[in-house]
C-alpha cells in the first residue's frame, strides 16, 4: 500500500471511511460484516466502521468532507427507499462521489497494483474530471443491503485477449445499488472494436445511466433487484466476467 495519499503527494496520514457515519446511521447494522482481499480467506468483523489508510488529512477533511456532504441527501433519500428526482448536477456529484469511492476500494488489496492511474486520481481532485470510458449506473435493491466490491475484468481487442483492463465496483447501500465501470485501453489500440462480455439481463430497464449523463432521471428505476432468482442482486453484483476481486 503507498505511503503517499492518492489523491495528491502528501503522506499518508488518515484513514478514509468506507461508509460515512450518516450513511451507517441510516443502514443501522446490528450483524457482522464480511470482508475478503483479493483470494485471501474472508473474515468477520463486528464493527461495520471500515477505515482504508489511503489519503492524506488534507484531502479526508477538505474535499472529500465537501464531496460527501453534497451528496447527502439523495444518498439519504434513496437508502431509505423514498423516490427522489436527479437533476444532471445531482447526477454528476453522486458520479464524483462513487468514483472517489470506487479508487479507495481499488487501495485495499496491497497484493494488486492499483487500476486508477495516478492522473486519473489527481485529474479526480483537481479537476471534478471523471476518467474516459467510465459508466455508472443506479438501481434499487427490495430489501436493506450492505456491500462493497471490485472486480478486475478484461476485453478482446482485435482477437487480442485482455488487451483492455476494466474494473467494475458495486455498492449497495440500503436500498441503494451503485455500480461504477471504468476501462483502460493501450493508446496504439485506441478506436479498435472492445469485446467484453456481459451476462444477460433486463439492465436497461432496472439500472439507471447516470454517466455519461444525459438527462434529468427519477430513481428508483421501473424494476428492484430481489433477494434471489432472475433478478437476484447476485446477478448485478457478478454481471460483468468474473476476473479477480480487487477488495
Amino acid at each position: 500500500m503507498s505511503r503517499f495519499c492518492l489523491f495528491c503527494p502528501n503522506p499518508v496520514d488518515s484513514a478514509e471511511h468506507l461508509w460515512s457515519d450518516w450513511i451507517l446511521e441510516d443502514l443501522k447494522l446490528a450483524t457482522s460484516v464480511r470482508i475478503t482481499i483479493g483470494k485471501s480467506e474472508s473474515t468477520w468483523v463486528d464493527d461495520p466502521e471500515i477505515k482504508i489508510k489511503c489519503v492524506c488529512s488534507r484531502c479526508n477533511n477538505g474535499w472529500m468532507s465537501k464531496l460527501e456532504e453534497a451528496n447527502q441527501l439523495q444518498i439519504h433519500a434513496m437508502i431509505n427507499d423514498d423516490p427522489c428526482g436527479l437533476g444532471k448536477r445531482d447526477q454528476n456529484k453522486l458520479v464524483f462521489w462513487a468514483i472517489l469511492k470506487a479508487m479507495v476500494v481499488d487501495s485495499v488489496n496491497p497484493n494488486r497494483s492499483l487500476f486508477y492511474t495516478q492522473d486519473e486520481r489527481i485529474g479526480l481532485k483537481n479537476s471534478s474530471e471523471i476518467p474516459s470510458r467510465t459508466l455508472v449506473w443506479l438501481g434499487r435493491y427490495h430489501r436493506k443491503g450492505f456491500h462493497a466490491g471490485g472486480t478486475d475484468i478484461w476485453g478482446e481487442i482485435d482477437k487480442v485477449p485482455k488487451a483492455a483492463h476494466g474494473c467494475v465496483t458495486t455498492f449497495i447501500m440500503g436500498h441503494l445499488v451503485l455500480q461504477t465501470f471504468t476501462l483502460h485501453v493501450p493508446t496504439e489500440l485506441r478506436g479498435q472494436n472492445v469485446n467484453i462480455g456481459c451476462k444477460m439481463g433486463d439492465w436497461r430497464t432496472n439500472l439507471l445511466d447516470i454517466w455519461p449523463t444525459t438527462n434529468s432521471l427519477r430513481w428508483p428505476p421501473n424494476l428492484t433487484f430481489t433477494s434471489s432468482g432472475p433478478a437476484g442482486i447476485a446477478t448485478v453484483i457478478g454481471r460483468w466476467r468474473i476476473g479477480e476481486d480487487v477488495g
